[in-house]
């Protein structure tokens, strides 16, 4: 683990740190957990192609400066994004949020799964990076990862697998689903931030994998729709109504540098549903860790199941607020 005397010296060494600084500015250091290796080496290969490869170097923009990676010790710099807040914490006070906003952040995922995904036709770049489906969608699968460990957590499973519609939707996410893009995997307000100039920057890239890129759009339709993840979301309906413009802005931006999928009749169908996916993954990874099912969780989980079994009905009303 890296300690706060480490931490300086290191800094010292790759020169974002000059011994004049330490004598006459306040530099703060903070002990953190030591992350994961095999997490930190995925977020470090996303910054190194993005200085490095010139096809994903148009990611870029929408990163956090990268420094350097220290394979050896698994210690990767990167700048600190200071003047900024989460997309999260501005819903969480109820700031308007401008839809061109939306539409950037559109743009960067669109990037991430458009041109830089382009990267992908080298076979050694494809192999840094895990494929597979994301693991809600396996549910009620044989080979599913996903084990519940505790009384809450299977209760919300089996609420989802007693469920036909629920089951017959999640069989039709996997078909759906395609490992053609270089994707986030963590998409959500949290990990989005908004310098205080307006600019998008995504952090947290640990779990990046080869997946779908519309699971990536659909964790920013969860946090659109669910804006306060502690608190009862609004019914539905009053939910898309309310976020309509803004998702309809998210999704404008990534069309813009990603086509939509051309085995997908209607991607904003595939997209819904896999929000609603989104929804159910939140509400079991929550009662895993509480061995709850508190108020809001039983009515998050009750949008998710209806994004994920009726999601034509919500693609209606997105064509209404058109």
């Amino acid at each position: 683990m890296l300690t706060r005397r480490d931490a300086l010296q290191h800094l010292l060494r790759l020169g974002l740190l000059s011994p004049a600084e330490l004598v006459t500015q306040e530099i703060r250091a903070t002990d953190e957990t030591a992350p994961d290796a095999a997490t930190m080496w995925t977020e470090a290969a996303i910054f190194w192609l993005s200085v490095h490869d010139a096809e994903f170097a148009v990611l870029a923009p929408w990163l956090p400066k990268y420094y350097h990676y220290d394979e050896p010790n698994k210690l990767l710099t990167i700048e600190l994004v200071t003047a900024s807040d989460s997309l999260l914490a501005k819903q969480m006070t109820n700031t308007a949020l401008d839809p061109r906003l939306l539409h950037d952040i559109g743009r960067a995922f669109g990037t991430l799964h458009g041109p830089a995904s382009r990267v992908l036709r080298e076979e050694r770049v494809r192999r840094l990076f895990r494929p597979g489906l994301a693991w809600v969608l396996t549910l009620g699968q044989p080979q599913s990862p996903y084990a519940p460990g505790t009384a809450a957590a299977q209760s919300v499973l089996a609420a989802v697998l007693q469920r036909p519609d629920a089951v017959a939707a999640l069989a039709q996410a996997r078909t759906d689903w395609r490992d053609a893009h270089i994707v986030h995997g963590d998409a959500k307000a949290a990990n989005v931030l908004i310098l205080d100039h307006g600019a998008v920057r995504v952090i947290d890239w640990e779990i990046a994998a080869l997946g779908d890129g519309l699971w990536d759009v659909a964790g920013l339709v969860h946090s659109l729709l669910i804006p306060n993840p502690l608190g009862p979301p609004e019914p539905l309906v009053q939910a898309q109504t309310r976020a309509q413009a803004q998702i309809d802005a998210l999704w404008t931006g990534y069309v813009t540098t990603a086509p939509p999928p051309s085995h997908l009749a209607d991607p904003r169908v595939a997209l819904l549903r896999l929000a609603g996916a989104r929804i159910l993954q939140t509400c079991l990874e929550t009662t895993q860790v509480t061995n709850q099912i508190y108020p809001h969780v039983a009515l998050m989980l009750q949008m998710g199941l209806e994004l994920l079994t009726d999601p034509q009905a919500s693609r209606a009303r997105w064509s209404q607020a058109a």
